[in-house]
């Protein structure tokens, strides 16, 4: 296995500081794909859906939130990432479906 070159190693550092200044994160998918999303779009998709909560989604969602929707939750178990998958899939879900976003049952703890 050969080093890497120089120029492909400081080319690989100026990418990396520019992901720093953009907060890039690489995400990887259950098909096994890996994408890298701004945490800001992150975020934004996210607070998008939450709002979304009994309406009808009549545009498509994003590719941002057809990609949190497959994100591995083998990658992120904390609440924020269960809730940014769990919002991205119903989401999609919602829109695939022709029906309301529905991010929680009515039927209560027991249900």
């Amino acid at each position: 296995m050969s080093r890497p070159t120089p120029l492909a190693r400081r080319l690989s550092a100026v990418e990396k500081q520019r992901d720093g200044r953009r907060l890039m994160h690489t995400y990887r998918l259950t098909d096994g794909r890996t994408v890298r999303l701004s945490l800001l779009d992150v975020l934004g998709a996210v607070h998008e859906g939450l709002a979304l909560h009994g309406q009808h989604v009549t545009e498509p969602p994003s590719d941002v939130v057809r990609y949190l929707s497959l994100l591995d939750p083998g990658d992120d178990t904390s609440m924020m990432g269960r809730t940014t998958r769990a919002v991205a899939a119903e989401w999609c879900a919602a829109y695939d479906e022709h029906r309301p976003v529905s991010l929680h049952s009515d039927e209560g703890a027991g249900g």
